[in-house]
């Protein structure tokens, strides 16, 4: 047994084989390690390992802090990944770089439960689409030919401007229309009955 009540200068390395205990913490330049505790008090923290980096948390949670505040978390739900924000209708913002600059590529609006805006189209697995047109018009594409097909188990409406119902399309299959209906060349076909414009 050594007892040293004052301090130890040492020049070279300190070697030790069995348990090194320190009740008071650790401290290296200006990393701290005390308890259940790692702190450094200036600078940023690096974390580099030549294989994984695991977070292995037996609570389920993996919880982000900036200056104390709780900001949000990685959760284990029944073996469901979560991601969590903890703040009050604060988002959830997917970012990346597009060549050179960053864009938010989808939000997450928490104070409207969650509504989803993606900063462009979206595209399906099996080629299928919703975006703008090269006019700027919104656009339902279909690849290969497919049919697109719109269903509900009520009414479907079509509005336009100043919401306004254009086109309803009822439970029945009855469609209803606000105004006239042009079909310029065309023709209306009811049973075996022609009616031509």
């Amino acid at each position: 047994v050594v007892d040293i009540d004052g301090a130890v200068d040492m020049a070279s390395t300190l070697a030790v084989g069995g348990v090194l205990t320190a009740n008071a913490g650790v401290v290296v330049d200006n990393f701290t390690l005390d308890g259940t505790t790692l702190a450094l008090s200036s600078g940023n923290m690096t974390l580099d390992s030549a294989g994984e980096i695991i977070l292995d948390a037996d609570g389920g949670n993996i919880i982000f802090y900036d200056a104390g505040a709780n900001i949000g978390r990685i959760s284990n739900a029944s073996s469901n990944l979560r991601i969590q924000s903890d703040i009050d209708d604060k988002d959830i913002i997917f970012r990346g770089k597009d060549g050179s600059s960053y864009i938010t590529a989808l939000t997450l609006d928490m104070s409207a439960a969650g509504a989803a805006t993606f900063s462009s189209n979206i595209t399906f697995g099996d080629g299928h689409s919703i975006g703008n047109d090269a006019d700027d018009n919104l656009q339902i594409a279909s690849s290969s030919g497919e049919n697109i097909i719109v269903k509900s188990a009520e009414a479907i409406l079509l509005r336009t401007g100043g919401n306004t119902t254009a086109l309803n399309l009822d439970s029945s299959q009855n469609a209803t229309f606000s105004s006239s209906v042009t079909i310029p060349d065309y023709v209306i076909h009811s049973g075996d009955a022609d009616t031509f414009f």
